[in-house]
């Protein structure tokens, strides 16, 4: 798969966005099925407080690690049938309070996602707006951490997320974090993106959260009529020790995304069956 030469557009002011106040972001999303924004109110100090704890708690001896039902080991994920050479911790809404660091920040993640919600369904022209599919009970905050692995060029295959979002931040390393987009239209290839797809790296921004848009809106997309509403297809590069923190934002659990009966809750657990390696 092709590398493009240039990157994600820069980030949209949230406070404008909010505002309706951002045109160009439709063309955008349409395009990548991301987007980057800034000014959202997220403190600095509770990222960083989050951040501190991820390396610590990655910091520690496999045997700690696994102690922690909320931790998923390294290569204990799986995309395609590739193991990904990460670690991650996942937790849920209703263990926050285990990780005070964690608790911190998503609680200022879950205040600006109704907003985000409506904003992207004003710029997209979605009715009903995707905030009313969400109340928020199952989003869930991950730290993702990838070691250095030399010379290695894909770190994660290209994919989707299954919920309505994601949200990404990234630390301020002053250099590619390895995040990379597919360029919409791609081709195809067996339903996925062919080898000559163009991807985009994502630069990182101190101040910033990439908003990638998951696979669940072109299904709801279909239900509703919706048009021209993609998913985003990312990838992970790069050889250098890597951490992430991701804010899942999922539908609510009993919504139905078709007319298949297929609820929210089952289109989870479906992609969580698929993506875990079994010992």
């Amino acid at each position: 798969m092709e590398r493009g030469s240039h990157a994600l557009p820069p980030a949209v002011d949230f406070a404008r966005l909010c505002q309706g106040d951002e045109p160009g972001l439709k063309a955008i999303i349409q395009k990548y099925g991301a987007f980057k924004i800034k000014n959202h109110g997220i403190s600095l100090s509770a990222k960083d407080r989050c951040f501190a704890f991820s390396r610590d708690f990655f910091g520690q001896s496999c045997v700690s690690k696994r102690m922690d039902p909320a931790f998923s080991k390294f290569e204990g994920e799986k995309v395609k049938e590739t193991r990904i050479p990460k670690e991650s911790l996942y937790v849920s809404k209703n263990k926050l309070y285990d990780y005070p660091a964690v608790q911190g920040l998503s609680k200022e993640l879950e205040r600006i996602t109704p907003e985000l919600l409506q904003a992207i369904s004003r710029t997209l022209t979605l009715r009903p707006s995707l905030e009313s599919f969400h109340s928020g009970a199952s989003d869930r905050l991950a730290l993702h951490h990838y070691p250095e692995v030399p010379d290695a060029l894909e770190r994660n295959p290209a994919h989707r997320d299954w919920g309505l979002l994601t949200l990404l931040m990234h630390e301020d390393t002053g250099r590619s974090n390895g995040l990379e987009i597919a360029e919409f239209p791609y081709p195809r290839q067996g339903g996925r993106p062919a080898n000559s797809a163009k991807f985009i790296s994502v630069n990182p921004g101190r101040d910033e959260i990439t908003v990638l848009l998951g696979n669940m809106l072109p299904r709801l997309a279909r239900l509703h009529q919706w048009k021209d509403v993609p998913s985003c297809v990312h990838r992970v590069s790069g050889s250098g020790d890597r951490y992430s923190i991701a804010y899942f934002v999922h539908a609510d659990d009993d919504l139905l995304l078709g007319g298949d009966g297929t609820t929210a809750r089952e289109h989870r657990e479906n992609w969580e069956s698929r993506s875990k390696v079994q010992d």
